[in-house]
């Protein structure tokens, strides 16, 4: 698997798939996201990513699909961090991360808190 990639494999795609994930998971809030993860078994390492920001937060679309597009851009670049511990461990990891401010974030914070984020899911 190349490390600094965002398959389409890698995407949490179905409406399934959020639904379990939202009824199931386990969650916890870290500026300026809410997580919500989901340990399956499964026979190889598998993690998923959703993304979510509420069109009551943030109205104009534009605007929802540019925080998107850094949200994707930093967890792609810092993946890593939760590949490297998860490495021989046999497991189906779905994460949904909902941005929950109201305001346009900065390219560097939502880095910051991406790579905090995946420091405390490892824990």
């Amino acid at each position: 698997m190349k490390i600094f990639t965002f398959s389409k494999k890698e995407h949490i795609c179905k409406r399934n798939e959020f639904k379990q994930l939202v009824l199931q998971g386990k969650s916890f809030y870290h500026f300026p996201f809410r997580c919500v993860y989901l340990i399956k078994p499964s026979n190889e390492l598998q993690i998923k990513l959703g993304i979510s920001i509420a069109k009551k937060n943030i109205k104009h679309a534009f605007q929802r699909n540019y925080i998107k597009r850094i949200i994707r851009e930093s967890y792609r670049l810092n993946k890593f961090i939760i590949y490297e511990s998860f490495e021989n461990q046999p497991m189906e990891l779905a994460l949904l991360l909902i941005y929950t401010e109201k305001k346009q974030p900065t390219y560097n914070l939502i880095e910051t808190s991406v790579k905090s984020l995946l420091n405390k899911v490892i824990k």
